[in-house]
């Protein structure tokens, strides 16, 4: 009896570490690879400079396309557009006044000319008034989210800064650096499972892009049992994100098998 005891107690570890083994082995079978979610993100600006007056939307805030976002001071653009109207129309009422002389042979053409060419530059500089008084109200590029409010009431604006940084919700992807051993299960066109770090739940993305560089080694021979290095892929799935779970930064994972290799020494 203590002898079948004694083999027990000699067996139990070898048996542990046959599972253990054996596990391991099963692990082996696949191998998770992590990413993380990237979205459009376009800078909200204009051409034109100014102090900032009024900015209508507030970090998490939704924007439609064209929607006004911000606006920015145009008391010195209204005050010159105000001198235009009044110049213009004193040109208009002297153009009609030379019209009637020409035509009744009292003034020269070339009178009549330059009346005319007067008109058409103020006209034409108040019509560029106009454009910039419409780029003096900053509008939303694109349906989305306001991810950041970059300035504030008061501040004045440079040309081309952001006022606030809007992320296109509908163009959602993740991305992946998938070493090159694995890469055929990778196919552009193809769906591909992936998984939210801390969420059971699956959705299936599609693969858009293979960067057709390689970017880092992700495994470089250490003895002389290994072969060659082993270089990553840079790989973009696109994700279906209607519902606005996704957010830029979040992890995600997806799993694919390990691959044979049977050409490597052990």
């Amino acid at each position: 009896m203590k002898i079948m005891k004694s083999q027990i107690k000699f067996l139990l570890p070898i048996l542990l570490l046959l599972v253990i083994a054996c596990s391991q082995q099963e692990e082996k079978k696949s191998s998770d690879f992590y990413g993380y979610v990237e979205c459009t993100q376009l800078n909200v600006t204009t051409r034109m400079p100014g102090k900032i007056t009024d900015i209508y939307v507030n970090e998490g805030d939704y924007v439609k396309e064209n929607q006004e976002v911000a606006q920015l001071d145009t008391k010195e653009l209204k005050a010159h557009r105000e001198a235009l109207v009044a110049r213009l129309k004193n040109i208009k009422v002297n153009l009609k006044r030379v019209t009637n002389l020409y035509n009744a042979g009292a003034v020269p053409k070339q009178k009549l000319d330059e009346v005319e060419t007067g008109y058409e530059i103020v006209r034409d500089n108040l019509a560029a008034l106009d454009t910039k008084l419409e780029d003096m109200t900053i509008r939303s590029p694109i349906n989305g989210v306001v991810n950041v409010r970059v300035l504030e009431v008061g501040q004045m604006m440079p040309p081309g800064m952001p006022v606030v940084i809007v992320t296109d919700t509908s163009a959602t992807y993740a991305r992946f650096s998938i070493p090159e051993t694995y890469l055929e299960q990778v196919k552009l066109g193809e769906k591909i499972n992936l998984k939210v770090v801390g969420n059971d739940s699956t959705v299936a993305g599609k693969v858009v892009q293979i960067v057709p560089m390689a970017d880092f080694a992700t495994h470089t021979p250490t003895t002389a049992s290994d072969q060659r290095d082993i270089r990553s892929f840079s790989v973009r799935v696109k994700i279906n994100n209607k519902n606005g779970f996704f957010k830029p930064g979040m992890n995600v994972y997806t799993t694919l098998n390990n691959p044979n290799r049977k050409g490597d020494k052990q």
